[in-house]
């Protein structure tokens, strides 16, 4: 059976796909930020053995902070996919008061 797509369920979709590529994004850039730090720190033990300590201390703190933003990121693409979905709720308009309606009579 073949169903009409609203444009409201279109718009939807569409913002399930990008939050899905959005998260594909943050894991490969952090991926990527990562394996550079390790590699440069790999190259560096090899060329100064003695400053290995330094070089490992350095490349993990960097490291951590990258994960961190990178699950940040998820989290914030979470929200949205979380978000997607709810429509604003309306307001009653404010009604007129009793003393201003007895008022007028």
């Amino acid at each position: 059976m073949t169903e009409i797509i609203t444009s409201q369920q279109f718009f939807l979709g569409l913002g399930y796909l990008a939050a899905g590529l959005g998260a594909g994004i943050v894991v490969y850039a952090a991926t990527g930020a990562i394996a550079k730090i390790v590699s440069a720190a790999v190259e560096g033990t090899a060329r100064q053995p003695e400053a290995a300590n330094a070089i490992r201390s350095n490349m993990q703190l960097n490291v951590f902070l990258i994960e961190g933003l990178g699950v940040v990121g998820l989290l914030v693409l979470i929200m949205i996919v979380l978000n997607l979905g709810l429509k604003a709720v309306p307001t009653p308009a404010a009604a007129p008061s009793t003393a201003a309606v007895s008022a007028s009579h």
